[in-house]
């Protein structure tokens, strides 16, 4: 066992108990460290794994979210695309109906015109023939005043019966 102890060319036995008592002492520093320095030292190793652990975690689940939340706004989106399509597509058809309204109100109107003018150039036709009856009329009353004579008093009831004849018609 002199092996042991290098540079020790004496006691044997000396040899022996110091290598001994070197060993206990290793084994009881051993221990201390493994106590009072390992086992805290694993246990604070042991909670960092659990908070990285814990982040990624949290990382995966907040990646999740987020691509929950785009898949939402992308349909979001794509509502928002629709119902403005869809707005626009009444606002065009309100516009045509619209549209189609005016023109039907202009037609009417234009008709009614044309049936107005119409009936004022009936009107006015009306008007030249009571103006062509006054006139046979006027001839008529001054053949029967040249035919008969008459008195101041005829002929004032001839003119009178004429305004009422041209003006009744």
């Amino acid at each position: 066992m002199e092996f042991l102890i290098l540079g020790n060319t004496g006691d044997v036995g000396v040899a022996i108990g110091s290598s001994l008592v070197l060993l206990v002492s290793f084994l009881v520093l051993l221990g201390a460290l493994s106590y009072f320095v390992w086992k805290p030292l694993k246990n604070v190793m042991d909670e960092r794994e659990n908070l990285i652990h814990s982040e990624i975690d949290d990382a995966e689940n907040r990646r999740i979210e987020a691509q929950r939340l785009q898949k939402e706004n992308e349909e979001l989106l794509k509502q928002t695309q629709a119902d403005i399509s869809s707005i626009m597509e009444d606002a065009r058809a309100q516009a045509t109906k619209e549209q189609e309204t005016i023109i039907h109100d202009a037609n009417t109107r234009a008709n009614q015109l044309m049936a107005n003018a119409k009936a004022d150039v009936e009107r006015e036709k009306a008007i030249a023939e009571i103006n062509d009856q006054v006139a046979e009329l006027s001839i008529l009353i001054a053949e029967k005043m040249i035919s008969k004579e008459i008195d101041h008093q005829d002929q004032q009831q001839l003119v009178k019966q004429y305004l009422q004849e041209a003006g009744g018609k």
